[in-house]
């Protein structure tokens, strides 16, 4: 399901607007990037890879990967570098686009996968390098792209991959500011399994403190069965700007059901991430019954909605274009590279995934042996 979704959203994206998705500047939504001014913007990031790569006496080779291509900007910037240049993406749609914008068509190529097994034979790769791509994978797509990384460089090689840790926790706000009134503008009572839709709802500040905006504070959901969460993690939406006390926005969440039908509950709620649930901190969520069914039904009427206190005692708990980010514990992808034989040489931070997370950039020599 994680895979379909992931490969779903950016068949979507490369459908819609390609560069954006890649470089998600404001200002150049809806098709705004020249082609000429996109690709050069793959020089930096480029240069600095050949920097770390060289710090760490390593080489990117003659034939370099790279892993989530989208629409061919690092895959040109490294022609620049190395003689030959595979670029690899889960979305056709992407794919399609970095082709039709190749400045090297004789040394860069293109191709999609699965999302699982990539193809090309083992250790045929002198390099592998993936800026702001894992991200985006789920964490167990991001641990099964990591070995398959691993298993295409060759023994010697060098993998340069960025990946950020964890949000960066932020300015917290206190127990007696998590209070909110949600109001569901449209949620069905009911959806197809697996299927993603959006809901819309008004978010009220009921509390006596603004809630400012770029700290993480946003609109999620979980699902519900028979009392127990099945998806506590799904959609999140961060709130537009400050909102002042009693202040009101309309706000819409992604949200995916889940994929085995039966009646469940849609619960949505105000999270500050990194810090609580607002439910969790004493405030109240929202329940909406939705049955789910085995194939997508037709829009059907509201669901009346229930106000509900979440549990007393405090426990802890971006959607852009659909685009979701996922970390990567450091320790973990030491462990994982060292259980396979290599070496995590460095770790340079980075602020490739945005001001709101803690993100690294590592260089891995892959060992001699399995």
């Amino acid at each position: 399901m994680a895979l379909d979704r992931l490969k779903s959203t950016w068949e979507n994206l490369g459908r819609v607007d390609p560069r954006w998705a890649v470089l998600t500047d404001p200002e150049r939504r809806h098709g705004g990037w020249d082609t000429d001014e996109f690709l050069a913007t793959a020089a930096g990031p480029i240069q600095r890879v050949r920097d770390l790569a060289e710090a760490a006496g390593l080489s990117l080779g003659d034939r370099a990967l790279d892993f989530g291509c989208g629409a061919g900007r690092l895959s040109n910037g490294l022609a620049a570098h190395v003689d030959t240049v595979v670029g690899v993406d889960i979305a056709q749609s992407m794919v399609d686009e970095a082709v039709r914008i190749n400045r090297f068509p004789d040394r860069v190529s293109f191709t999609a996968y699965d999302g699982q097994r990539l193809p090309f034979d083992d250790e045929s790769f002198d390099s592998v390098v993936s800026l702001i791509s894992i991200q985006h994978s789920p964490p167990a797509v991001q641990l099964a792209c990591l070995v398959e990384l691993h298993r295409v460089t060759k023994p010697g090689g060098v993998l340069v991959l960025q990946m950020p840790a964890r949000p960066n926790k932020p300015s917290e706000l206190t127990h007696d500011a998590m209070r909110a009134h949600i109001e569901p503008l449209g949620a069905p009572r009911s959806v197809g399994a697996g299927q993603s839709i959006a809901v819309h709802a008004k978010v009220t500040n009921t509390s006596s403190t603004l809630w400012p905006a770029g700290q993480l504070i946003r609109l999620g959901n979980h699902w519900l069965r028979d009392g127990e969460p099945v998806r506590w993690n799904d959609g999140r939406t961060d709130i537009p700007h400050d909102l002042a006390p009693g202040s009101s926005v309309e706000m819409q969440v992604p949200v995916a059901a889940p994929d085995e039908p039966g009646h469940y509950v849609l619960e949505l709620d105000l999270v500050q991430e990194a810090v609580s649930w607002f439910a969790e901190a004493g405030g109240a969520s929202v329940r909406l019954p939705v049955e789910v069914v085995a194939s997508a039904p037709a829009p059907a009427p509201v669901a009346a909605p229930v106000e509900t206190p979440a549990p007393t005692e405090p426990a802890q708990g971006r959607d852009d274009g659909g685009m979701e980010m996922f970390g990567v514990d450091p320790a973990l992808v030491r462990l994982l590279f060292a259980h396979c034989g290599s070496d995590v040489v460095a770790a340079a931070p980075d602020d490739m995934a945005g001001s709101e997370w803690e993100s690294y950039t590592y260089v891995i020599r892959r060992g001699v042996t399995l």
